[in-house]
């Protein structure tokens, strides 16, 4: 029985009948504990059709792991065993954060998607760095950065603090830095005042000394006009690129009863629902940003038709979050052996249609 079939069948209904979070931290307990183990099991796609360069970096597939799986970093000299061809850690943010009560997080099993409101927990951004300073990463790593999640910190005091993370992570082995203005899962949810965003990319450039690429996480939750002047500023203060998007606080055409939603309440929806939502938000990004500029998709990402209809719609590379809830640990093989199979039918290399130069697949 193969590794994905053993997991449908067998794991996941066992693990479905537990707790979310606590499945998720006992995988972290246990992916820190087997990490040799889990590097010698066959879960890398071994073909060499998917490589990629991102940032000067070369990437074995375009397959990541998005933030928010690897809050506190903890994972990253182990997760390369598990075939992404890279990875996001975090969100980091400057202080220490308990996050939102629980529970805070949920399945919908019926739309293969989940609600959050984990609110920004973490460690903080001092005592992330101190643990991986030195460590040896098992595969590219990018890392997120948010501000924390206290409504006090506003104006200044906002700006202040993000630019306090980047100064520590920005020492760390990472190939780029996201600042997330998107998270609907915080008392302020998504950023609203551009002027914020633009100070706080002034004063994260003044202390780039590495050149870091810098990227920004954007919600699909968000205005046009919105994203225009993001857009506008991003590329006035020589944004790398982007990561589109994040969840959505919208609950439109679900399978998941209204009864059920109710008794969760708010937080952020990722999964196969999203998908159509950052699709768009792909495209709108593509189409304003500058040539130049990078976007990773990211949302509803479980299969290699929902990584084509990324990269058609301008994404260059991919991040998977509740995909690999779905799929487990065999989902970024699975998503490379899929695309690989589509480029093929179509006669094309991802080099030729990364960036949107091809039309979605029929």
């Amino acid at each position: 029985m193969g590794q994905d079939i053993l997991y449908e069948k067998l794991i996941r209904p066992l693990l479905f009948k537990l707790d979310p979070e606590s499945v998720h931290q006992a995988a972290h307990h246990a992916l820190l504990t087997a990490g040799p183990i889990v590097n010698a099991l066959p879960l890398r796609y071994s073909g060499s059709d998917l490589s990629v360069t991102l940032f000067g970096r070369k990437l074995l597939n375009p397959i990541g792991l998005a933030a928010g799986f690897d809050k506190n970093g903890s994972l990253a000299p182990i997760l390369g065993g598990l075939g992404f061809g890279f990875m996001e850690i975090g969100s980091v943010c400057a202080r220490p954060h308990g996050g939102n009560p629980r529970p805070r997080l949920f399945r919908l099993s019926d739309d293969e998607a989940l609600i959050n409101r984990l609110g920004l927990n973490g460690l903080g951004a001092q005592a992330i760095v101190t643990a991986l300073s030195g460590k040896k990463f098992s595969l590219p790593c990018g890392i997120n950065i948010a501000k924390t999640n206290d409504p006090a910190i506003s104006g200044e005091d906002a700006v202040e603090d993000v630019v306090y993370s980047f100064s520590l992570v920005k020492n760390l082995p990472v190939e780029f830095v996201t600042i997330n203005a998107s998270c609907p899962n915080t008392a302020e949810g998504c950023l609203k005042e551009s002027s914020v965003l633009a100070a706080t990319l002034e004063r994260v450039n003044a202390i780039n000394d590495r050149k870091l690429p810098i990227l920004l996480k954007l919600s699909p939750d968000s205005s046009e006009k919105f994203l225009e002047e993001v857009v506008a500023i991003c590329k006035d203060k020589k944004v790398s690129g982007y990561v589109c998007g994040n969840t959505t606080t919208t609950r439109e055409d679900l399978a998941t009863n209204a009864e059920r939603l109710n008794a969760i309440g708010w937080g952020g929806l990722s999964g196969k629902p999203v998908k159509h939502l950052n699709l768009q938000l792909t495209r709108k990004i593509a189409s304003l940003k500058s040539p130049e500029q990078i976007i990773i998709g990211v949302g509803g990402i479980s299969s290699g038709q929902d990584a084509f209809d990324y990269l058609s719609a301008g994404a260059h590379v991919l991040e998977v979050y509740t995909g690999f809830v779905y799929l487990g640990p065999s989902c970024a093989k699975q998503i490379c052996e899929e695309l690989s199979a589509i480029l093929r039918t179509r006669g094309t290399t991802l080099g030729e249609m990364a960036g949107g130069r091809l039309s979605p697949a029929t």
